[in-house]
């Protein structure tokens, strides 16, 4: 067989094989989020959540050079459900991330990354499992069973809880 007769052929490699489904019904990559023009996302700092001075959880902090915007990470430990986003989760323009605490809760489910906006509701899982809605006011939610404290006041320091 010369070169020129296996030239004329070209077979799929493994990767391109479609296993029977057409191009249209190939899952298609997320188009990737883009704070602005020319995101420069680097990290920024951490927040660690403290108990009794004892460390139970942080969150990571990353930011965009170029626009200022910030996107955080929760990290709770002894947890290990997988986190509900994957990658560095969005966040609207007229909220802010925060850290909302339950002074209910005795265990590890004590506190949770939120989203808040200037005066809203959020959703909160709260004890057995119960979701209850909690009001925030200039970025702060108004409960006396809760509290929430702002991530970019915090950053590269420890909160007690």
């Amino acid at each position: 067989m010369s070169n020129s007769d296996t030239s004329s052929v070209k077979t799929p490699s493994d990767t391109e094989k479609t296993l029977g489904k057409s191009d249209e019904e190939q899952p298609k990559t997320p188009e990737v989020y883009k704070c602005c023009d020319n995101p420069q996302i680097t990290y920024f700092g951490v927040i660690n959540i403290n108990v009794d001075e004892r460390t139970i959880g942080s969150v990571d902090v990353w930011r965009c050079a170029v626009c200022k915007k910030q996107f955080c990470e929760e990290k709770q430990l002894g947890i290990e459900e997988i986190a509900e986003v994957v990658g560095m989760p969005r966040i609207d323009s007229d909220s802010k991330w925060a850290i909302c605490v339950c002074k209910l809760q005795k265990s590890r489910y004590k506190w949770k990354l939120v989203k808040l906006k200037e005066n809203d509701n959020i959703q909160h899982e709260c004890l057995e499992e119960k979701v209850i809605s909690l009001k925030s006011e200039n970025f702060k939610i108004v409960d006396d069973q809760h509290w929430s404290f702002l991530i970019e006041d915090n950053v590269n320091k420890a909160v007690e809880i």
